[in-house]
């Protein structure tokens, strides 16, 4: 079945199919305020609305509105975030399949309660004077919005709680933040409250850990909601231009971290009698392969070690052959 549409002229007629006449959701009789007229002739030496084949003037430069006519602003909140058109009334760039513009960000618009959700491009009938406008078919859409409109500005600047709640998504109190210092460590900041907006009129993801990092500093945490969308200015870990922070967080690192604090709990030596070398190509903290763990805590060891590669957690390195030594009371490997 072709898609929903409805028409308006200058004329102000409006031809409603029976698919939209049946339709739950309220459409405006008229998008645009085109010129009245007492018959059906048009003027054309007016050059309000031509009626030639020519081109008709275009309220805008988004070729998916291809009318000389405005839309009715009223009904349509023009200018409004979730409103599918600009301040303008031209018709907003859909940004489901097609990128925004490197100043504007693709907002998210879903309401189960309006469906269709708006017009997804609006053609002329220069002979007619008869603007025809296809509705989106399903209830939920994407277009592009300025980046420097509204919430997606103030919102990281807010640090008062009330204040985030009023204007923004969703308020955290203390996030702790993780970075990569010189040494190529990682390292976990104090904890620094947030106010995130989301591009969109609603937001979620599954109910499960998801790791994210915010552009404008590099640092990387991890949320108790995978978010299918991230909060403005923020990235998901997985993505390939990811920071090197993002390697502290995630089902993983932890799993590492709990690994590295096995070795670092490790019993003391009185001599390397009483050292193993153990198997530890997937510990991220390993340069070669192998550590030197004390002989009575290996089963604890490669308990661990074994559990990353059961994960899907391995990220070590190749074995390059080792010798042990026990220093200060450590079981260490020594590589060549």
């Amino acid at each position: 079945m072709s898609l929903p549409r409805f028409t308006y002229s200058s004329l102000r007629l409006l031809f409603v199919p029976a698919a939209l006449a049946l339709s739950a959701c309220p459409f405006p009789k008229v998008l645009g305020d085109g010129p009245a007229a007492a018959d059906t002739d048009t003027d054309t030496s007016s050059g309000t609305m031509p009626t030639t084949g020519d081109e008709p003037p275009r309220v805008c430069d988004n070729p998916a509105y291809a009318c000389s006519q405005p839309p009715d602003c009223e009904y349509w909140k023009c200018g409004a975030l979730g409103s599918p058109f600009d301040a303008d009334g031209c018709l907003r760039q859909n940004c489901e399949d097609t990128p925004c513009a490197a100043d504007e960000i693709c907002y998210g618009v879903g309401n189960t309660n309006d469906c269709p959700i708006g017009p997804e491009g609006c053609t002329e009938d220069p002979q007619t004077a008869t603007c025809t406008c296809e509705l989106a078919s399903n209830c939920s859409t994407g277009h592009c919005i300025p980046a420097d409109e509204g919430p997606p500005v103030e919102c990281p600047l807010i640090t008062d709680e009330a204040e985030c709640k009023a204007e923004c998504s969703e308020w955290y109190p203390g996030i702790g933040f993780w970075r990569v210092d010189e040494n190529d460590e990682c390292v976990q900041d104090e904890a620094a409250p947030r106010c995130l907006w989301f591009p969109g009129d609603a937001w979620g993801g599954t109910a499960t850990p998801g790791s994210f990092y915010e552009k404008a500093t590099g640092l990387a945490t991890m949320f108790g909601t995978d978010w299918f969308v991230p909060p403005h200015g923020w990235g998901d870990c997985g993505d390939a231009d990811a920071p090197p922070a993002c390697k502290c967080v995630g089902f993983c690192s932890q799993q590492q971290g709990f690994v590295a604090e096995v070795l670092e709990n490790d019993l003391p030596c009185d001599d390397v009698s009483d050292c193993v070398l153990a198997d530890a190509v997937c510990f991220s903290e390993n340069t070669c392969g192998s550590v030197g763990v004390h002989k009575d805590n290996v089963d604890t060891w490669n308990g661990a070690h074994s559990d990353l590669q059961a994960l899907g957690c391995c990220e070590g390195a190749d074995p390059c052959g080792a010798t042990l030594a026990c220093e200060d009371q450590r079981c260490v490997a020594l590589f060549p």
